[in-house]
């Protein structure tokens, strides 16, 4: 399954609508971590869930088009605002359908036909489909910003949806009467796309391009199983936790499952654990004045013994030997 890189900032636009983040990672059942990094990684199926249980939870109508359209959303990520940057609205979709990944899990297609550019939003997974929650905000989003940047009230000359929202909210917001239909399109004239943006910048367009593609460069960059896993231990053990079960319950998954993942890729929790532990016990040992029984306790070891014969196999050294030759270099 294809993952995406989301911006970490989701957790603040959340919180702006007084969204409670533990009750909606809770009920869409996914670790109580994963919006808590800079740049998150997120498969589709996991997305979707997620916006699924935003709309259920909020039952405000208008929440999709508020989210979309708050005075903060070009500064929310970078794509974002570089398409806010962009010369006019043909221009902004282009920018927006390249950096999509970026953004939000899905594809972000853009055909032109005739006098008219249709955009047109998929899921990259068969079988998956957009929320309406999703796809009410994606599209709120593109007339919001495109009547932002150009200060007039351009509207889409059709809008075909696979599901229609129930209030009159959205209907009234996009300003014509929505179709339903198997995909998820919006067309627009291209004259009113050729309309200039007051926002348009060059300057920052400069600056945005080669950070843009260096992040998609990356996005199948490092994104393992066992780096979360020690990244948890890293927060758990000075707190004297260490226990699988433990990071199961952080990771929002079974302890069976979370071995499976592991040895998926080749590594067991023990493994990690004491790839963890080395790690922190040389950064305390070269960077810290800390006491060895204080360095034993950041690593949740019951007893020192433990500890010191644990470094020994780590380093070939006893620790006072490791010291000295660290003191002498």
């Amino acid at each position: 399954m294809n993952h995406y890189i989301l911006d970490g900032r989701y957790k603040d636009l959340f919180k702006l609508f007084d969204l409670d983040v533990e009750i909606i990672l809770k009920k869409a059942k996914l670790p109580e971590d994963i919006l808590n990094h800079k740049s998150i990684k997120m498969d589709e199926k996991d997305y979707y869930q997620l916006l699924t249980v935003v709309g259920e939870i909020s039952k405000d109508p208008e929440l999709p088009i508020k989210m979309a359209t708050t005075s903060q959303i070009e500064s929310f990520s970078p794509p974002i605002y570089a398409s806010y940057c962009s010369k006019n609205g043909a221009v902004c979709i282009e920018r927006l359908s390249k950096y999509k990944k970026l953004i939000g899990p899905m594809s972000m297609i853009s055909k032109t036909e005739g006098n008219n550019i249709t955009v047109l939003y998929e899921a990259g997974e068969v079988g998956l489909k957009l929320p309406s929650f999703l796809i009410q905000s994606e599209f709120a989003f593109l007339i919001g910003i495109i009547r932002k940047a150009t200060k007039l009230d351009i509207k889409p000359i059709s809008i075909i949806m696979e599901e229609i929202p129930s209030s009159n909210a959205f209907k009234d917001f996009v300003g014509i009467e929505p179709t339903l239909g198997n995909v998820n399109a919006i067309t627009f004239s291209k004259s009113d796309l050729n309309e200039p943006f007051i926002s348009y910048n060059k300057s920052m367009w400069s600056y945005f391009e080669p950070e843009l593609n260096r992040r998609l460069s990356e996005l199948d960059a490092d994104d393992s199983f066992s780096t979360r896993v020690r990244s948890i231990l890293t927060e758990l053990l000075p707190g004297g936790t260490s226990s699988i079960e433990e990071v199961a319950e952080k990771l929002g998954i079974s302890k069976r499952t979370l071995q499976r993942k592991l040895s998926e890729e080749g590594t067991t929790f023990q493994k990690e654990l004491n790839s963890t532990r080395k790690a922190m016990a040389l950064y305390y040992v070269k960077n810290t004045n800390i006491s060895t029984n204080d360095i034993a306790y950041l690593l949740s070891y019951a007893e020192i013994n433990s500890f010191l014969k644990a470094f020994r196999i780590w380093t070939g050294k006893s620790l006072t030997e490791f010291k000295r030759t660290e003191w002498t270099r």
